[in-house]
């Protein structure tokens, strides 16, 4: 890892306007992390594009890692394959954060921005949806939307 270096953020959408809207938010927030958006076909369509996530994710990663996050299942099937045909010596560094696509995204660049390593800025990421645990793990979205309100309405803590 370089000296300075921060682990980086994709956004990959299906959208190119959404990918973009989330990186310009994500941006405000973690002015030093390089967040990258990966948004629309080539031609400009609704979809993924394979080389857009690719570069994408190339142009993020400078060292420290970078954390994917995606907005639906085939943006998630692109990202996978998109890490299938990186370098044996950057697969390792890149992971697709199970997150929120918005949320997940400011979580995890402002981790990126503190200096947080690649573990942390996804867990960052992952948390951005349910919340954590007591121990620090993520608590699934699922789970989190089951437990009763707790202060200020907020499922994540406790009610008594």
């Amino acid at each position: 890892m370089g000296a300075g270096a921060l682990v980086g953020v994709v956004v990959v959408s299906h959208s190119d306007l959404i990918a973009r809207g989330v990186v310009e938010l994500a941006r405000q927030m973690a002015a030093n992390v390089r967040i990258e958006a990966a948004g629309g076909t080539d031609d400009g369509r609704i979809g993924t594009s394979f080389d857009r996530v690719s570069a994408a994710i190339v142009a993020a990663e400078t060292g420290a890692g970078a954390v994917v996050l995606c907005d639906l299942g085939s943006a998630i099937l692109t990202a996978e394959t998109a890490l299938d045909f990186l370098d044996d010596d950057r697969r390792p560094r890149v992971r697709i954060a199970d997150a929120p696509l918005v949320e997940g995204a400011v979580a995890a660049s402002v981790a990126a921005e503190s200096g947080g390593d690649l573990d942390t800025v996804v867990r960052a990421a992952q948390s951005a949806g349910g919340g954590a645990d007591d121990s620090g793990e993520p608590v699934p979205v699922e789970e989190a939307a089951s437990a009763p309100l707790g202060a200020g309405g907020d499922p994540r803590r406790s009610a008594a």
